[in-house]
């Protein structure tokens, strides 16, 4: 018989992720269908035109902010789901504690915030090549990841900061309503309180509103994102134990 005592943290978090993961393979299967939706949904953000002696140009901007939409919500789904009874009964596989089981929500959490936040980047050229074979694009132009690698990796770490923003915020309502199901009720009257209140417009201006840093902009998400895990894992500490 192995006892709590005879196994460490780390070990057992190691196994809780790792079953975790293969538990949300279907989540990430309907991340491809969610970002593939948004690209299809996607249309010119801007146009600009000129013509001259019988020749006309047309310059199309496009943007992945329809992706970006359909993402931002399956991360609050995601970050949900790990907290419904299916999968928090399934740490009863492992001798585990309250303090594991949340620590690996949030690695899974992480890592599949990673993953989101690389193929929604990747999206950027899948728009490219539908453009190509599907339009009557002769020339497409945008950076590339190896013209200006810097510019690269900012890009993915506020992809992966701003999704894992959205997947902790989806674990705190979920942490909530299974300690209160009747806050299903009252989530959408509180949200629409808070857009509806000053105070409320100065929170969200202070975190959300980018002001020319970038960097103060995803370390207040960042904080943001921790102060949710946090509330998360103190409601998740007085859940009901399993009889």
């Amino acid at each position: 018989m192995m006892f709590l005592s005879n196994v460490s943290l780390g070990s057992i978090v190691r196994m809780q992720v790792k079953f975790k993961l293969q538990a949300y393979i279907g989540a990430v299967l309907s991340l491809i269908f969610i970002q593939l939706l948004g690209l299809l949904l996607t249309s010119s953000t801007g146009m600009i035109g000129t013509s001259s002696i019988g020749t006309e140009i047309t310059i199309n901007t496009y943007t992945l902010d329809g992706v970006l939409f359909f993402v931002a919500a399956w991360a609050v789904f995601v970050g949900n789901l790990i907290t419904t009874k299916a999968y928090r009964y399934d740490d009863f596989t492992f001798v585990s504690t309250r303090l594991s089981s949340n620590i690996a929500n949030i690695v899974v959490l992480m890592i599949v915030s990673a993953v989101a936040a690389v193929t929604t980047f990747l999206c950027t050229y899948l728009l490219r090549l539908y453009q190509v074979l599907f339009s009557n694009v002769v020339f497409i132009d945008g950076p590339g990841i190896l013209d200006e690698p810097v510019a690269t990796m900012q890009t993915l770490l506020l992809l992966f900061i701003l999704i894992s923003m959205f997947t902790s915020f989806g674990y705190l309502m979920g942490s909530l309503v299974q300690k209160h199901k009747a806050l299903i009720l009252i989530f959408p009257i509180i949200l629409v309180g808070i857009v509806m209140s000053s105070i409320g417009l100065n929170i969200i201006e202070f975190f959300f509103i980018v002001e020319g840093n970038l960097w103060v902009f995803m370390l207040k998400i960042f904080g943001l994102s921790v102060i949710f895990f946090l509330i998360s894992v103190a409601v998740s500490n007085r859940w009901e134990v399993r009889a």
